[in-house]
């Protein structure tokens, strides 16, 4: 299954490995067995998924950096058992188990983006990005595309037992899908310019403070003079305000104990704080009763000790020229609610500011910039992304990549892009709508709990 995920151009055959799954670990009887067996195929799903992470930390880091993560691996891996249990206990027949899986399935991911805590890589509706199935986006969000892969999963798997009904009812569904994906209307056609500048920085040397950022980026806007220049999450220091190039800036800034997105154009015209914050990297919880212990793993690292950011106060979108921008940084992107909030207050267009630059192993800059990409299919916006190693790229209403720099490659980009007006169902409604209906449809599942069994 962790073959099958984002950004493989193949990961719409998900259902498939994800029915086998969900057949092997509702065979057995006990609760406890069907439990075990999400736990164990879950922590293998995530710690292959994210590998990136753990091989990305050692090159940057050594041995501690990659001893970081496998706790992550088992904590998600534990999420997904206790998943397994309730619906076991609540559900003793075969059938039920597999869609009460299903449902709940979609439920729990759902709650991987609540909370300070969140942490919603390994979403299954992203799988369907590289077909129409993906359009979808713009009237449930990703949970939506999550809903349509989990079912098809559970009815691949309830024809394994001979039992053909749910496919019946399934297939036609997707049919649907399809078929509103395929009948979306082409975006408008691009009216307006912007520079995305990539830096290919160290991030660490910018840690250290033995990076000079700020003329790498001068010198790489100097090409558009005029034109809005967008610059990488923290691009530069507070420090370096003083010294701007003299042309509109959507600039990455790192200030004291705050990352924000700053419009600059011949003075502050206004900012962005980041309110996502990275866990264990831009806020640290309990933070003064464990300062021995993250002080070890600080010196371990070899980076200074570190305290974390403020949440982020402002976030209202940015205008330049008589443009609105909704800029949001990194991490934010995986999160829907965050460019919905700024689509709902005005934002024609989207800006993701990010630093992918810890990333130098696996696959993680595409991961990343695979998630990113269906912000603009929900909200029926452009959005310009600008990464200090990549991936900068300009993305379509329909989540298409019409514009891209090479990563890894210091350079600037002349974006195309128009402004775009009104609002998606996604973007009037959130979530509510699909979690609903998935908890809606898992209550059905427990409703009938005796009314078939299947031998197990």
């Amino acid at each position: 299954m962790a073959l099958t995920a984002v950004p493989y151009g193949w990961s719409t055959l998900t259902p498939l490995p994800l029915a086998a799954l969900l057949l092997w670990a509702c065979t057995p009887t006990a609760p406890r067995a069907v439990a075990a067996r999400l736990f164990w195929s879950l922590t293998a799903f995530f710690s292959i998924h994210l590998l990136f992470l753990p091989l990305s930390f050692a090159q940057l880091f050594g041995v501690v950096g990659a001893l970081l993560f496998p706790a992550l691996f088992v904590l998600e891996g534990t999420f997904y058992a206790l998943l397994g249990l309730l619906v076991a206990r609540l559900t003793p027949g075969f059938l039920g188990r597999v869609w009460g899986l299903a449902f709940g399935w979609v439920i729990l991911e759902w709650l991987r983006h609540l909370g300070p805590f969140a942490f919603p890589w390994g979403t299954l509706g992203y799988t369907l990005l590289p077909t129409p199935l993906i359009q979808v986006a713009d009237l449930g969000g990703v949970l939506l595309a999550s809903l349509l892969v989990t079912s098809m999963a559970a009815a691949l798997a309830s024809l394994a037992r001979r039992e053909a009904r749910p496919l019946a009812l399934v297939l036609p569904v997707w049919g649907l899908a399809l078929a509103y994906g395929l009948t979306r209307p082409e975006p408008s056609p691009p009216t307006h310019r912007a520079l995305l500048v990539q830096g290919n920085l160290n991030p660490l040397d910018k840690v250290a403070g033995t990076a000079d950022p700020l003329p790498v980026y001068a010198r790489l806007s100097g090409a558009a003079a005029g034109t809005v220049a967008v610059w990488p999450e923290t691009a530069i220091s507070d420090r370096d305000l003083g010294r701007l190039p003299d042309q509109p800036l959507l600039i990455g800034v790192a200030r004291p104990a705050q990352n924000r997105v700053e419009a600059w154009d011949g003075g502050l015209v206004g900012a962005y704080d980041k309110r996502r914050r990275v866990p264990f990297a831009e806020h640290f919880p309990l933070r003064a009763p464990l300062a021995p212990l993250y002080g070890w793993v600080f010196r371990a690292l070899g980076v200074p000790d570190l305290t974390g950011l403020l949440p982020g106060r402002l976030d209202r979108p940015l205008t330049l020229g008589g443009v609105v921008y909704g800029a949001y940084v990194c991490y934010e992107s995986v999160f829907p609610e965050i460019a919905r909030g700024l689509v709902r207050k005005g934002a024609g267009v989207l800006v993701n500011v990010s630093n992918d630059g810890w990333f130098n192993a696996g696959n993680g800059v595409a991961q990343h910039f695979a998630l990113g990409r269906v912000r603009a299919i929900e909200t029926r916006r452009y959005l310009l992304r600008a990464g200090n190693i990549g991936v900068t790229a300009v993305i379509d209403p329909r989540g298409r990549v019409t514009q891209a720099l090479p990563i890894r490659r210091e350079g600037a980009l002349q974006a195309r892009f128009a402004v775009e007006e009104g609002q998606t169902w996604y973007v009037r409604l959130g979530d509510w709508p699909v979690g609903v209906l998935a908890l809606g449809l898992l209550g059905l599942v427990f409703a009938r709990r005796g009314v078939k069994r299947t031998p197990g």
